[in-house]
């Protein structure tokens, strides 16, 4: 029985090669495109909080029309744009807005999430999100400040 072992073991190992490859290649294409970046395992637990000069939500809307956005939009950028995926959803919402000045303050952070193995189920993608997010507000100021914060979120348990 113990012959046994060290082949079972080395399919298991084969399996994970087989399965991490590909998915460590991608990732590393990705971050070399500039279309993720290397984040904390635990990233969606914190929203993040952009002051920036947009000009105007028409401004901040033709950005993100125009972003890679790996799931389905929609919503109002004077008020609030909601990000939908089968596995997570998000939200930017305005906080608040200088019309004269052109300068606001918008939040990003997702609302919904679900949990593989070790992480997001689809952190790869989530990331690419906040990722396209990040850089709307950076193509229409350089200057603008960046700040995370904590979410306020409950953690649902199954004991099926």
């Amino acid at each position: 029985m113990e012959w046994i072992v060290l082949p079972i073991c080395l399919i298991a190992i084969g399996i994970g090669i087989a399965i991490g490859l590909p998915r460590g290649k991608k990732i590393k294409q990705l971050r070399e495109e500039g279309k993720i970046t290397v984040r904390n395992e635990r990233f969606a637990e914190k929203g993040e909080e952009f002051t920036s000069k947009v000009g105007s939500y028409a401004s901040l809307k033709e950005q993100l029309e125009k972003a890679v956005i790996p799931c389905a939009m929609e919503g109002n950028t004077s008020t609030q744009v909601d990000f939908k995926s089968t596995n997570f959803a998000a939200r930017l919402y305005k906080v608040d807005f200088d019309a004269p000045s052109g300068i606001g303050i918008f939040r990003f952070e997702f609302t919904r999430w679900k949990t593989a193995n070790y992480g997001y189920a689809d952190d790869t993608l989530m990331n690419m999100l906040m990722t396209s997010v990040e850089k709307v507000f950076l193509s229409l100021d350089p200057n603008t400040g960046v700040k995370s914060y904590d979410l306020d979120f409950k953690t649902h348990h199954s004991f099926l």
